[in-house]
């Protein structure tokens, strides 16, 4: 059985390797450089948020490598899925523990009512939020998405440790059941999100097109799209883990009872 997907679960290997691994360290790198730049006063808060905007975007499509081949491979459709679906799992959740959930303690404060460019320790949100005006405003439907959302992340996090980490075949369960409760819960709300926006006429969108097309629909877009993915691709991955455990606990029950008693007929001729 585990032959049928010789490289599910197992790291990500040549170019796929290489660009997680450099978009991880132009995270940490260009964003988050920017950001401490930004609040020391050596570089100016914009245009640098358009480019931190545009690095982002690029970063939150990282995950759609899964689904690349290197050179000599051939993977199953089910090995790219699930290797698309915990790389997704980890960038949404850093997103929603290192932005979304400040971003909900900064709002229950007020810290975050009506940023502007000039204040620069708080930068990071207001990249965002100057160009979706809700999260400067306190508005009530975005504090309630993000309450959830950014306790979300976290979860998201330990599920993803728990796959890539975990030795046993019921770790590897337990994330998978992780992904797809927290992924279907994320998706309900991002549309939320975007209905409740359009509900209004977009009131509440500044910055014109760059707020509107980089920053609000950008920047949110990844959290619809991904999930015709990575939702199919834990429920693929938990039926092929559960009919595992069934063959591995069926294989272990002949090797106890010895192969006379596994043979033996359930039904005795009169």
């Amino acid at each position: 059985m585990r032959d049928l997907h010789p490289g599910l679960g197992q790291p990500a290997s040549g170019l796929r390797r290489t660009i997680y691994g450099l978009s991880l360290a132009l995270v940490l790198a260009v964003t988050g450089g920017a950001f401490v730049l930004v609040a020391l006063g050596v570089i100016p808060g914009t245009p640098v948020d358009v480019y931190a905007s545009w690095i982002t975007l690029a970063i939150l499509f990282v995950p759609f490598m899964a689904l690349y081949d290197g050179a000599g491979q051939r993977r199953s459709r089910l090995e790219k899925w699930s290797e698309f679906g915990f790389v997704w799992l980890l960038v949404s959740g850093l997103a929603q523990t290192f932005w979304e959930l400040p971003w909900f303690f900064l709002d229950l404060t007020g810290l975050v009512h009506n940023l502007t460019v000039d204040d620069r320790y708080l930068w990071a949100w207001w990249v965002y939020g100057g160009a979706d005006t809700r999260y400067l405003t306190s508005n009530p439907t975005i504090a309630g998405l993000e309450f959830m959302a950014g306790f979300s992340g976290p979860f998201e996090l330990w599920a993803w440790y728990l796959y890539r980490h975990g030795r046993t075949l019921r770790a590897k369960l337990t994330a998978c059941w992780a992904a797809l409760i927290i992924g279907v819960g994320l998706t309900y709300m991002t549309g939320v999100f975007f209905v409740a926006e359009a509900h209004v006429g977009w009131v509440n969108i500044q910055q014109g097109a760059t707020g509107f097309w980089l920053k609000f629909i950008g920047l949110n877009l990844p959290w619809i799209i991904a999930p015709a993915i990575a939702i199919p691709a834990a429920i693929m991955e938990l039926a092929h883990l559960y009919r595992l455990e069934g063959y591995e606990t069926a294989r272990r029950e002949m090797a106890e009872n010895g192969p006379g008693r596994a043979g033996r007929p359930l039904v005795r001729s009169a």
